[in-house]
């Protein structure tokens, strides 16, 4: 197990009610496993599973098909981006 730190920004953080999380993990593991794990995990984790909700890997956008690496310092999630 490693202890990863996820973020959480913007609306996501009012939604879920809080801006950090210190996740125990078993890497490696998917965006989208870490999503429903987070789900399972935080009371209203539920939210990570909506629609749209982005990721990023050390600061590098990511897919909920990427991978986080046993190197990983922290993951983010928040809102989708828009902007013109």
């Amino acid at each position: 197990m490693a202890k990863v730190k996820v973020v959480f920004f913007a609306s996501l953080k009012e939604s879920i009610g809080q801006s950090e999380y210190d996740a125990e993990l078993v890497l490696p593991i998917s965006i989208s496993e870490l999503k429903h794990q987070l789900a399972n995990e935080l009371d209203n984790g539920q939210w990570l599973l909506e629609k749209g909700i982005q990721s990023s890997i050390d600061f590098e956008f990511a897919r909920d098909t990427d991978i986080v690496p046993e190197s990983v310092n922290e993951v983010a999630f928040f809102p989708p981006v828009t902007g013109g």
